[in-house]
């Protein structure tokens, strides 16, 4: 009898639950369409300049800001994440004073992946290929040796978190990256590296050098650290900052040997990505205190 009371129960509060979750989500959908109509009886000159002002006056109010911002697209369906959002995160990103972006999409291209090519032509920026998935982006259009850092605004609007901590990046000076370096994460990138990595230690494991890593733990795993930063080439801090557009929290395997410090938040899904969303989560990793064991 009670087995069937709890059943009952459990029914009934499931649906509750999903009833409330189909509302909230509409009414996120119809205040992203209010804001998308508000938006659309400006140009885009008039919005950028709004979003400045707006990151700019957000950010005397943050007491950190991260150095690296990881993007992590989940296969939600209803998050709706395409290369104009993306290029949007990328402005205010490089408006607020963030070094990096990382970006990992685990849907496929059949799916929506976001794709370099229409990145580049969304948001109509200047883009320069350093290596292979690593990028240089910014705002303007204008080659860097061409333009003058210290006059386009770039230099002088933003804060960059200097290397107060190897981790959360609290100190600050006054200057944002003229250029936002962005790092295109596959699938290939993360445990399945290891594994590739671990199995070529097996096929090497009666050599000298390999007999040597694993007499000593610390040296094994500072060579699995080492490989992995030579396969990634990451030339910045790890991430501190991670979204993840997805109705639930999952890494979907993104590096986990360099997530140890990173702080993950959700995007809810069906909210209108603008600056004011953006700056609620920073706002919520600015809070974050990290007490690292204390």
């Amino acid at each position: 009898m009670f087995v069937y009371l709890y059943q009952l129960m459990w029914l009934v509060l499931r649906i509750l639950v999903n009833v409330y979750e189909i509302l909230h989500f509409l009414f996120l959908r119809f205040q992203a369409i209010l804001l998308w109509s508000y938006d659309q009886q400006y140009n885009s000159t008039t919005i950028t300049r709004r979003d400045r002002a707006f990151l700019q006056r957000c950010k005397t109010e943050l007491t950190k800001l991260p150095r690296h911002l990881n993007i992590i697209i989940g296969t939600d369906p209803l998050a709706r994440v395409n290369e104009s959002v993306v290029a949007r995160i990328l402005s205010y990103a490089q408006i607020i004073g963030i070094d990096c972006v990382s970006l990992y999409d685990v849907r496929s291209e059949l799916n929506g992946q976001i794709l370099k090519e229409n990145l580049c032509k969304s948001s109509k920026s200047y883009w320069n290929e350093l290596q292979h998935n690593h990028y240089e982006w910014g705002l303007d259009i204008h080659a860097p040796e061409t333009k003058d850092l210290k006059t386009n605004g770039c230099m002088a609007n933003g804060v960059h978190s200097e290397n107060g901590s190897a981790c959360n990046g609290d100190v600050y000076q006054k200057k944002a990256p003229a250029y936002l370096k962005i790092y295109n994460i596959s699938g290939v990138d993360n445990r399945s590296l290891i594994a590739k990595i671990c199995r070529e230690l097996f096929q090497q494991r009666e050599s000298a050098k390999v007999q040597s890593l694993l007499a000593d733990r610390k040296q094994l795993e500072q060579h699995i650290s080492d490989e992995l930063a030579k396969h990634i080439q990451w030339s910045c801090v790890d991430p501190e900052l991670s979204i993840i557009f997805n109705r639930d929290i999952c890494t979907f395997g993104m590096l986990p040997w360099q997530t140890r410090f990173t702080e993950f938040h959700t995007f809810e899904t069906g909210r209108y990505v603008n600056a004011e969303s953006f700056v609620k989560l920073l706002y919520k990793y600015s809070k974050c205190e990290q007490r690292w064991g204390k």
